[in-house]
């Protein structure tokens, strides 16, 4: 059995890759480049689709299900290369912090309505998600 940290830290970032927080974004082509069998014109844009990457069953097995026994690190919910995001090392740890403490306080947190998501076509975030906790 893992150990609450590790497990913490799994579960965190496959939600990242399974929910990818952002969704989509533009780059500029700075020159001529092939992908597949399409040449991308230099200076034109290209859509990135982050969250379709997360999901790509050729990378990830049963991409569609949250899973705490898979590894999920390389997935891009926090970019990649260059582009990557500098504070996702302080998410992790924030994030580990929290699920960690939740998991001894907490027996149950279960959905107590009808969810809303805040629309956007960037980012995938919630507007409210009324949750009944019950302490351990």
């Amino acid at each position: 059995m893992r150990q609450e940290p590790a497990l913490a830290r799994v579960a965190f970032d496959d939600a990242v890759r399974w929910e990818s927080p952002v969704q989509t974004f533009f780059r500029t082509a700075t020159t001529d480049v092939r992908v597949g069998e399409v040449v991308i014109p230099e200076g034109r844009k290209i859509l990135m689709l982050l969250a379709a990457a997360n999901r790509d069953p050729r990378r990830w097995a049963d991409p569609d299900r949250f899973d705490l026994s898979r590894d999920p690190s390389g997935h891009v919910g926090f970019g990649m290369g260059i582009h990557q995001c500098v504070g996702q090392h302080v998410a992790r740890l924030e994030a580990e912090s929290i699920v960690t403490a939740l998991a001894r306080r907490v027996r149950t947190i279960a959905l107590d309505g009808p969810t809303v998501r805040h629309h956007n076509n960037t980012l995938r975030a919630w507007e409210s998600i009324p949750v009944q906790v019950q302490l351990a």
